[in-house]
């Protein structure tokens, strides 16, 4: 019998050989080369992954149930060249900034090597179209709108950049820019704040391309957020500017400058103070007296509270409210955007969260209007809008939750979208998986794009639909995955879903689940490595199902046995060596463990800041993995030996960065990765050093690692640049002569500790080099 490793058996990508008949015959150590192929079938076969390099696999991208053409990630920015209606620019929620030089058919990143890719805005100077700012940080408040660096700012076209106001605006986001339409070194930007932020808001201007910021509000307010600034286009001294804090403030309202921000003036005529939410602005760029306001309710969960327009420059309005649909529906903290056409100001558009009527046109200034959500060909663009902006030629374009559309005709009575998604890679993943067997099967959930399906091309399909959460497979029958949904379905159609055929379908799988207070949106779930129908799940309680999902049971009740009276279940660590050991965090720095199921003891990290993820050692339950968002310099990745008694940070020279997801790698000591908002980040010893893993990966946040044991593959979810994958396999080698296999077939092998292999037989040579390429 001839025996080789694992690894070179079931073909980890770097080493992508057909050694046919695998079979495991001691704990994924030694395999045999002859087994009856009936018996045990052939490694699936998979493109090649290098060791060194990540490697995108998409989605670019999703193939959606619902809508007749594709869609990508959420676009908090749109922006186009003056002159050139094929060249357009949008700001990735998470995932930088892209160019398009043909009108949407191609789009390529611009911005994969910078600090931060959440983006907020994005202008391109009115007189020269190679000066572009785009600010970064996020500025629609939700939970996944992240925190910024700066204002990016380009003279080439977008080819470089120059990260600008990182002393002014780290760690906030900015909610639009605006640049003087004569000056391409003078412009705008209103800063508002972002999960993770700070304070210091207001409108801040440059009059040096951005080599300094000043704010111009400080007479104003510096603690609320600032959501809209607008230039006169006729003349540059007056801007308007709008401080719309979501939940309402005495200080929210429209002001107006007439010195260039020099002061700012209230305007008194308009709703003002705490009744009013985010707020919006347009100002008519062909009669700079004409400007529209809109103004959301004082919550994120609030509709359109006010609708107004003034024709003399913002010192009387009309109250166009009662006419206007309530396109914001309950999203109104969330999804909102407004513009006048650039040629006729009394064409107007406003769009907000879904549906009929979430996107609308005014041809009489805002006293009518027309639904345009859906074309004449039943083509409509994605929910939720964020961006609109006016190409070259006049045609709006659209940025929302799915990506980029272009109204190529506005007749409401022949009203035709057109999809400009085309290679757009800026799905935000909220988790993902990889089948234990087949390396070219991978799931994931996303951001109001479903849980979807990779099966070896960038092109993914969706096949459960909303937001997806986490995905994970059970370990012992591949066919079968389970996925979650926001518990704003909990109970529904959609809160817990299993598949049975490889997460081509779904059923939902709720019996014994009840909604519980503070129930996270996403809430969290393991899958029992050693048995794939044994699952817990997180809410208020912990439960558990030994039967695949078909019916679940609480474990435990708040109050009760040690378990905390209002808990949030955040992250959940199962032990694979012990299923009675469990670890759940609840908020804050708390952990609880349980060893039989039934008490639970609290222990506490030495950090307050919330626990994204809980990792158990494969053969040792005592030892334990916990990281943790936020920024502070106690550390983010902690470790236990003692059963959680007490936690030490191993965070060694990691930067001080929100990190969210952890994986242990089983085989290779001492070796652990995590996930954190610059990119993945391997340690071989136990924390004491960090180094990034391997080159290519974009700097986009990552929200979830998997690791696939056998075909030593890593796969990084990241929330707006999509997913990516790197071969992790191990560096240390047999040495192996393998004779005979097949009439007329013999091998002769040799390994270099580098991961190279060479195989040659009596019919053909194949010789990989060290980054895992077949030549």
């Amino acid at each position: 019998m001839i025996h080789l490793s694992a690894k070179s058996c079931r073909e980890p990508r770097a080493h992508r050989l057909r050694i046919h008949a695998c079979e495991v015959l001691e704990d994924r150590r030694l395999l045999s080369i002859n087994a009856p192929a009936a018996l045990v079938g052939e490694p699936v076969a998979s493109p090649l992954l290098s060791t060194d390099t990540w490697t995108s696999i998409g989605p670019a991208p999703v193939n959606m149930q619902f809508l007749t053409a594709p869609v990508s990630g959420r676009i908090a920015g749109l922006a186009a060249d003056p002159t050139d209606p094929n060249v357009l620019y949008a700001a990735a929620a998470g995932g930088g900034v892209w160019k398009t030089i043909d009108a949407g058919a191609s789009w390529a990143a611009l911005t994969d090597s910078q600090q931060t890719l959440s983006m907020g805005a994005i202008a391109v100077a009115p007189s020269d179209a190679s000066v572009i700012y785009a600010g970064t940080g996020e500025a629609n408040f939700s939970g996944d709108s992240f925190y910024g660096r700066g204002v990016l700012v380009s003279h080439d076209f977008g080819a470089n950049w120059v990260l600008t106001g990182n002393n002014e605006f780290d760690r906030r986001a900015i909610s639009k820019i605006a640049i003087d339409p004569t000056n391409s070194s003078i412009a705008y930007a209103a800063v508002a704040r972002a999960a993770n932020g700070a304070s210091g808001f207001g409108v801040y201007k440059t009059i040096d391309a951005g080599v300094h910021w000043a704010n111009t509000t400080s007479a104003v307010t510096t603690t609320v957020s600032f959501t809209d600034v607008a230039i006169d286009p006729s003349d540059s001294n007056i801007l308007y500017a709008a401080v719309g804090e979501v939940s309402g403030n005495a200080a929210n309202g429209v002001y107006k400058s007439i010195n260039a921000g020099g002061s700012w003036t209230l305007l008194a005529n308009l709703p003002h103070g705490a009744q009013d939410g985010r707020i919006t602005i347009a100002v008519a760029p062909t009669n700079a007296d004409e400007i529209f306001v809109s103004i959301a309710g004082n919550s994120f969960d609030s509709g359109v509270f006010s609708f107004q327009r003034s024709d003399d420059g913002g010192d009387n309005w009309t109250d166009l409210t009662a006419t206007t649909p309530n396109y914001l529906a309950d999203q109104g903290g969330y999804d909102t955007t407004l513009i006048v056409d650039p040629s006729n100001p009394a064409i107007v558009y406003a769009a907000g969260q879904a549906g009929p009527n979430s996107i609308i046109q005014s041809t009489d200034a805002g006293v009518s209007w027309n639904d345009i959500e859906t074309d004449m060909n039943l083509v409509r663009p994605h929910v939720d809008h964020h961006a609109f902006a006016f190409d070259a030629s006049g045609k709006l374009l659209d940025g929302n939750d799915g990506g980029v559309w272009r109204l190529d005709d506005p007749d409401a009575g022949s009203l035709v979208w057109t999809n400009l998604n085309s290679n757009l890679g800026v799905t935000q993943f909220e988790g993902v998986a990889l089948s234990p067997t087949d390396p070219n099967l991978v799931l994931g959930g996303t951001q109001d794009n479903g849980t979807i399906r990779y099966t070896g091309t960038q092109d993914w399909t969706e096949t459960d639909g909303g937001d997806g959460g986490m995905v994970k497979f059970s370990q012992q029958n591949p066919s079968r995955v389970y996925h979650i949904a926001p518990v704003e379905s909990f109970g529904g159609t959609r809160f817990f879903r299993r598949s049975d055929d490889g997460g081509a379908h779904w059923t939902s799988k709720t019996s014994g689940l009840n909604d519980g207070a503070g129930t996270l949106f996403y809430p969290p779930f393991v899958v029992d490595q050693n048995d794939g129908n044994h699952l817990l799940l997180g809410a208020d309680r912990i439960y558990e199902t030994t039967n695949g999902a078909d019916s679940w049971a609480a474990i435990n009740a708040p109050g009760v046995n040690g378990w905390p009276a209002s808990p949030s279940v955040q992250a959940i660590g199962l032990a694979e060596s012990n299923p009675n050991t469990i670890y759940a965090a609840t908020g804050g720095n708390n952990i609880f463990v349980t060893t039989d199921k039934v008490n639970w003891t609290l222990s506490f990290l030495p950090v307050g800041n919330s626990v994204r993820d809980i990792q158990v050692d494969p053969t040792n339950s005592q030892i334990a993995y916990a990281v943790v968002d936020g920024f502070q310099a106690a550390g983010h990745v902690f470790r236990t030996t003692n059963g959680g008694s007490t936690w030490t940070s191993i965070s060694g020279n990691l930067p001080n960065l929100p990190t969210r997801t952890l994986q242990i790698d089983p085989v290779k000591a001492n070796t652990l990765y995590i996930g954190n908002d610059d990119g993945v980040y391997v340690t071989t010893n136990l924390g004491a050093t960090w180094t990034p893993l391997g080159s290519g990966l974009p700097h986009a946040t990552v929200f979830q690692l998997d690791l696939n044991r056998d075909y030593d593959i890593l796969v990084a979810g990241t929330h707006g640049r999509g997913a990516w994958e790197i071969s992790v396999v191990s560096n240390v080698a047999p040495t192996l002569d393998l004779n005979g296999g097949g009439a007329g077939t013999g091998y002769s092998t040799t390994w270099s500790n580098t991961g190279a292999v060479n195989i040659s037989d009596t019919a053909a040579a194949v010789t990989g080099d060290d980054s895992g390429n077949l030549a």
